[in-house]
């Protein structure tokens, strides 16, 4: 993305957003852990339905583990690029305000 044509407002704009949401998201509470967590009961729902449909041959209640799993594990991986992205470009913005020497309060 490039950053040079945007304007001075819209660079601070953005970048307090980020901050903020940054702020948000590293605070200790219940909700910013939920991601993680749906990670690893995704991937133990994953291979719990796996190692039944190995043992005990594929059933219902065995594929419907199996997705949910898989749907729990897409989504914490979606959450955690997104997390990178925004981190990756914060630091771009940062940049750009050090470059164009910009004060933020």
């Amino acid at each position: 993305m490039d950053l040079t044509d945007w304007t001075n407002e819209e660079i601070i704009s953005v970048h307090e957003k980020l901050v903020d949401w940054r702020c948000r998201r590293q605070a200790p509470t219940w909700g910013n852990k939920f991601l993680n967590w749906t990670g690893f009961t995704g991937a133990f729902a994953f291979l719990t339905g796996l190692m039944d449909m190995f043992f005990g041959g594929p059933g219902p209640a065995n594929v419907i583990l199996v997705l949910l799993g898989a749907l729990a594990c897409f989504s914490w991986y979606k959450g955690d690029k997104q997390l990178k992205k925004n981190i990756d470009f914060l630091g771009e913005l940062d940049q750009e305000i050090i470059r164009r020497g910009i004060k933020i309060k």
